[in-house]
């Protein structure tokens, strides 16, 4: 069974880059470009096995979207990967109290993309 990867940007060239750089892995990557788009995604899907969730989106931060997911029994212990481009010295502290399971600075390696979901989809 494929694995399936939830990955929310407001940009659409940052959810195709994504897409491309975990190509290899053989993974369907669904995009969603708002908090709320991805909220009902995953409502209305029943597995995803990683999530990667940008801080910054325009109707909600990331954080929030990652706590609405965290209440949803059928993705609790989805790894989710949160995404940013700022330098915000409490990010790291609130990504790990929301839940989140990593946090990658973008700009990204494409191989270090694909490290890390590696790493979280065992």
């Amino acid at each position: 069974m494929t694995q399936r990867i939830l990955v929310v940007d407001d940009e659409i060239v940052t959810r195709r880059l994504v897409g491309h750089a975990l190509k290899p892995l053989n993974v369907e990557v669904v995009g969603a470009e708002d908090g709320t788009s991805a909220l009902t995604i995953a409502r209305e899907n029943e597995a995803f096995d990683l999530a990667i969730v940008d801080i910054n989106l325009p109707d909600m931060d990331g954080f929030t979207v990652i706590r609405q997911l965290r209440g949803m029994p059928h993705l609790l212990e989805m790894p989710i990967i949160l995404f940013t481009a700022r330098s915000h010295p409490g990010d790291a502290t609130e990504a790990i109290e929301v839940g989140a399971a990593d946090l990658l600075y973008k700009p990204f390696s494409m191989q270090g993309l694909r490290d890390m979901v590696t790493a979280h989809l065992r």
